[in-house]
């Protein structure tokens, strides 16, 4: 396995796969996280830039399963075409020059999205085939969706399967952002606090990676969204965390004139997007499920063991 920006997602995929026994290598930008893989035990890493080229021959794609999960190189829509398009661009001219080279093509590639491509503010349930990458309601969205194409029209000659997993709000150890503000003492929360969150626990979003790693070979490819089973609204989850933190909940205010924080931001039109992230096909097509399939059982475990 290559994984091609090993961060929150990548660093936990890469140990899973250690402890299998299996081979990985990674790209990373960050040489302090470089440092961190080696101690890992991991294959290869290679320090560098996706959107760059310096990395291409330090890293063989012939038939190694493939995971970019990179993330925005900065804040921002230029942080988001650099990873996104530049860095999607980089990858393709990679596998272009294994295929040139006589070497048999990728076995898999599982591309790392996001359920924020999607720009409904409506608060209705929200499938695959659903209007995507808006680039007037959300830039971000729109490139990312920009980069799904780009990866989706690889032909099988430079990759035998692709996978685009539009990954919910992401959770888990160390990363739990309500919680820490309820602990620092933050009461005012942004938002109105009734649209709703979709949440995925890391440990699931590994999960689903190598479902689609280790799919039957009749099982197609293609766009995916991965979530947990039970969305929530923003002014449940909060209150439901003060209270398991023994707080007073009725202390707590919501404020729609305060910008979006923690995933949340609103688009272009200054809404914040309200959707509820179906993820029944992914289901059906893997068999996959959750172990943490609402935020009170993953929630529950980071209290007790923080």
């Amino acid at each position: 396995m290559i994984i091609l920006g090993c961060g929150y997602v990548g660093t936990a995929l890469a140990r899973a796969a250690l402890q299998r026994g299996e081979a990985v290598s990674a790209l990373t930008r960050s040489e302090s996280r470089a440092a961190e893989l080696r101690a890992l035990g991991l294959a290869r890493v290679v320090t560098g830039d996706i959107a760059g080229e310096e990395w291409h021959q330090a890293l063989n794609t012939a038939g190694e399963s493939i995971v970019n999960s990179v993330a925005p190189s900065a804040r921002g829509v230029e942080g988001y075409r650099h990873s996104f398009i530049a860095g999607t661009k980089s990858l393709i001219r990679w596998l272009e020059q294994s295929a040139a080279a006589g070497h048999e093509p990728a076995r898999e590639l599982v591309f790392t999205s996001s359920t924020g491509v999607y720009p409904q503010t409506d608060g209705g349930w929200v499938a695959e085939d659903a209007p995507a990458g808006n680039a007037e309601l959300s830039p971000a969205g729109a490139i990312l969706r920009e980069a799904e194409n780009l990866l989706l029209a690889l032909p099988p000659r430079l990759v035998r399967r692709v996978w685009v997993l539009r990954l919910a709000g992401l959770y888990g150890p160390g990363r739990h952002h309500l919680l820490d503000a309820l602990r620092t003492g933050e009461k005012t929360f942004p938002g109105g606090g009734e649209y709703w969150v979709n949440l995925l626990h890391r440990a699931d979003a590994v999960g689903a990676i190598n479902a689609c790693l280790n799919a039957p070979a009749l099982v197609p490819g293609g766009v995916y969204n991965v979530a947990d089973d039970e969305p929530v609204r923003k002014r449940d989850l909060v209150v439901w965390l003060a209270e398991r933190l023994g707080m007073d909940a009725a202390a707590l205010m919501f404020d729609a004139t305060i910008s979006a924080r923690s995933g949340h931001r609103k688009n272009a039109s200054g809404q914040i997007p309200d959707r509820r992230i179906a993820n029944a096909h992914f289901k059906n097509a893997l068999g996959w499920s959750c172990l943490y399939r609402s935020y009170g059982i993953g929630y529950d475990e980071i209290i007790r063991q923080s």
